[in-house]
């Protein structure tokens, strides 16, 4: 929309020649009439305005006055000259003062709407390529940690303050044309960015801090385009550095986070009326975390599940946002992964790796819940079956791999990665099908091996013995010997030669 300001001193062709504008389209605004340029001066800290239609002859600051002084102090207002005089001199020295064009009076319609339909064009134009340039900026701003000085130099912001609007869909598709139609109607001052899973971002501009009201005008007001689809709107405090624009995203971002916890189609929230976040709900899961590693370890999923559901049922009692919720569920992600060796390859085959995307796009605290768990209780039952298959195998595979390899280290951890099972469940699975724990297995091929080394190689002495058969310490080796075959090491040896 264009806005005009007409200046002239004959009422009645300035009042009508507002008229006439005004007829012509909703594309143009006549915002102001005036009677002399000093007028128009003394206003034009509080105006907006895009064109100037001034005459040429007033009593006190006359047109080319005013159009040297308005390209000195706001070179981006256009300004059209009129008057009834033809001289060549008004004219040359009209374009030299940056006017538009020279207008004949009486005024020919043809010819100043031709101008004013360009010069609204050229604005569109220029506004557009304003704003691509902001939003540029705007996003590399939302992205840095610190601000740098030479980006901030750059950003020019189009009204004194900025409040952030984050708005959540049923349809995101339906929120963009909300905002779409909004700008168009209401030729609103703002910036939109959109972030994570199509969450769109206003930056709405202002001479002051938007009141209560005016923010919740304005929610209700985008939500009028589309009433039929499910909004949440959430709003930040009002700002003037653009140093804190990611500070008033987070807390719009947080406001809008509490429309999961409620019903109906719009919920509107202002970060001044939210609680501050609290993380009691994950001290309660780490002072409970062992319960979860458990059954983690035996692959209870209906256990495992259970306790999820209990943090969540935690979390929803005291309606947390959701970057808390986000929190716990990569905690219990990285506990899941620290006990169960293939749960991350198996969990990312579900879609899951962008958790943080998923979750900013659901619209309820139990979709955000049924998402979480539905992936994860796939996940984990994939694997239990997946060892249930394996375990007959898994035993036999140990000890072949211990008969071959008796003299290697052979911790618990690395053979349970071996056949893919948690340590403590390969520890049960392997006393239940051999008798045997683990270790006393290894013991006993290793004293096996040192038998008969000790039978068929006589030259070898005992300690080389040992090392072997994996016990570089010979006191230990001698130690383990007795106690597993009731003589020693060289008792036995003497017992075999002869």
């Amino acid at each position: 929309m264009l806005r005009i300001v007409i200046v002239d001193d004959e009422i009645l062709i300035r009042e009508g020649l507002a008229r006439m504008i005004g007829k012509e389209s909703s594309r143009f605004q006549v915002v102001g009439t005036y009677a002399d340029g000093q007028q128009v001066l003394d206003e034009l800290p509080e105006l907006q305005i895009d064109v100037v239609i001034t005459d040429i002859r007033m009593p006190q600051v006359d047109g080319l006055e005013l159009i040297k002084r308005l390209k000195a102090s706001h070179p981006q207002i256009r300004s059209l000259l009129m008057s009834g005089f033809v001289e060549f001199n008004y004219a040359r020295e009209a374009i030299r003062s940056s006017a538009v064009d020279y207008l004949l009076k009486p005024i020919n319609k043809e010819q100043l709407f031709e101008i004013l339909y360009r010069l609204d064009e050229e604005r569109a134009k220029q506004q557009a390529k304003e704003e691509r340039q902001r939003s540029g900026l705007l996003l590399s701003l939302l992205h840095m940690e610190e601000p740098s000085s030479l980006l901030l130099t750059g950003l020019t912001l189009p009204q004194p303050y900025f409040t952030v609007f984050l708005l959540k869909g049923s349809k995101p598709e339906g929120v963009c044309a909300c905002i779409d139609s909004l700008r168009q109607e209401k030729a609103a001052a703002f910036d939109q960015l959109t972030v994570l899973n199509g969450l769109q971002m206003l930056i709405w501009y202002s001479r002051e801090p938007l009141r209560a009201a005016e923010l919740q005008e304005i929610a209700a007001g985008i939500h009028s385009y589309s009433p039929d689809d499910i909004l949440h709107v959430g709003t930040s405090c009002s700002y003037t550095d653009p140093a804190k624009l990611k500070t008033a995203y987070l807390e719009a971002k947080r406001a809008c986070d509490t429309g999961i916890y409620y019903s109906g189609n719009l919920h509107y929230a202002n970060i001044q009326e939210i609680r501050p976040p609290g993380s009691a709900e994950l001290d309660a899961f780490i002072a409970t975390r062992e319960a979860l590693v458990h059954e983690l370890q035996i692959l209870n999923v209906p256990g495992v599940l259970e306790w999820i559901h209990g943090l969540f049922a935690a979390l929803k009692s005291t309606q947390a946002d959701g970057e808390l919720i986000l929190q716990a569920c990569r905690m219990i992600q990285e506990t899941t992964a620290k006990e169960i060796q293939e749960f991350e390859a198996v969990y990312d085959c579900y879609g899951i790796a962008k958790l943080a995307e998923q979750i900013a796009g659901i619209m309820t605290f139990g979709g955000i819940e049924q998402c979480f768990i539905s992936a994860f209780s796939a996940a984990l039952s994939e694997i239990r079956n997946h060892r249930l298959t394996m375990s007959g195998t898994a035993v036999e595979s140990v000890k072949r791999w211990v008969a071959a390899n008796y003299n290697q280290p052979a911790e618990l951890n690395a053979l349970a990665g071996m056949v893919f099972l948690t340590p403590s469940y390969l520890s049960k699975l392997f006393k239940q099908e051999t008798g045997h724990t683990l270790t006393d297995y290894i013991i006993e091929i290793r004293i096996r091996a040192a038998k008969q080394l000790l039978k068929n190689a006589p030259d070898l002495k005992v300690h080389e013995i040992g090392a072997q058969v994996g016990y570089a310490d010979p006191a230990y080796f001698n130690k383990l010997f007795k106690r597993v075959v009731g003589v020693t090491p060289n008792e036995y040896k003497r017992i075999s030669i002869h």
